[in-house]
């Protein structure tokens, strides 16, 4: 009887060393994917930027720039993913429909991040630009991160119309409609 319960004992010592060392040790496959993205967005979205110049206040007075000349209620987000020897992103803003009225300027103010973004966000281009049908670099040096999304969040936009030379001011039409578009690309 003990000879029988020794090798039931050793028997059950081998199987259960060679089931723990069977069992303790498994591995597979794992194939991680990260596509390379960039997008942009204003916030808020379906926002109308509006401006006008204000009024003479009296007869020989010039048409000046007043408060609403000016808007900063829009906000550029964006996200970005890239590989690491990737070059850096940017943001160019032009104007894609509509036109400047001779004499006047629509200046574009772009604020360096107001609250903290994730990962590595880019940072404003210059103080301000004037825009034009030309694209021009806004934001730089955007490699993989994201402002967050909403206003508040990412560069403030600042507009102002400005008016250049009253002796060049050619006003066709009492409203002119432009579309300023945002790209994200190297």
């Amino acid at each position: 009887m003990k000879i029988i319960t020794s090798i039931l004992f050793v028997l059950c010592s081998i199987l259960t060393a060679f089931g723990q060392s069977y069992w303790d040790h498994d591995e597979h496959g794992l194939s991680l994917k990260m596509p390379e993205i960039s997008l942009v967005t204003v916030m808020p979205l379906n926002y109308t930027v509006n401006l006008s110049l204000s009024l003479p206040t009296s007869a020989g007075g010039e048409p000046g720039v007043s408060d609403e000349g000016r808007d900063d209620n829009t906000w550029l987000n964006y996200s970005v993913g890239r590989r690491a020897n990737a070059s850096y992103r940017k943001v160019y803003a032009q104007i894609t429909s509509g036109s400047i009225p001779s004499g006047l300027s629509l200046k574009l103010e772009v604020k360096n991040l107001q609250s903290q973004g994730r990962g590595s966000c880019g940072s404003r281009y210059s103080e301000e630009t004037f825009l034009s049908n030309q694209p021009q670099v806004v934001v730089t040096r955007i490699g993989s991160g994201c402002t967050n999304r909403g206003k508040s969040f990412g560069h403030q936009l600042i507009y102002e119309l400005k008016l250049d030379d009253i002796n060049d001011l050619r006003v066709k039409e009492p409203t002119t409609y432009l579309t300023i578009t945002y790209t994200i690309s190297d």
